[in-house]
This record gives C-alpha cells, sequence and structure tokens, in this order.
C-alpha cells in the first residue's frame, strides 16, 4: 500500500476512506482520491505501460 500525502484542507472528511486528514502528513491509500489534494511518493504507472509490457512478453513468446 502506498503512502499519499494529503495536501488540501483542514476540516475535510473523506467518508470513503473513513478519515479527516491533516495537511501535510502521509496515508496509507489503496489507490489516489482523485481529487487533486493528494501527492503519492512516486508517479503511479500508467495503466497502457503494462498492457504494453503483457504484449510484448507475448510476442517474445510467439517468435520463439
Amino acid at each position: 500500500m502506498r503512502r499519499y500525502t494529503y495536501n488540501g484542507e483542514e476540516g475535510r472528511y473523506y467518508p470513503t476512506l473513513g478519515l479527516t486528514p491533516e495537511p501535510g502528513k502521509r496515508y496509507p491509500l489503496d489507490s489516489n482520491p482523485g481529487d487533486g489534494d493528494w501527492t503519492p511518493p512516486d508517479p503511479e504507472p500508467a495503466p497502457e505501460a503494462e498492457e504494453t509490457a503483457e504484449a510484448e512478453q507475448k510476442q517474445e513468446g510467439s517468435d520463439a
């Protein structure tokens, strides 16, 4: 689970997360809530990159 830093306003409650985060603190989250108030520790991988890697592996296997 990745730890995201909350950068939003104090006092905001996230019912789906069950927490009221404090600005500047890090919280373990399954995914970025996507409202622009959270910063991940590193960039999230693009879903396309995973799909491309799988496709390349399948191609390599079929070339053998």
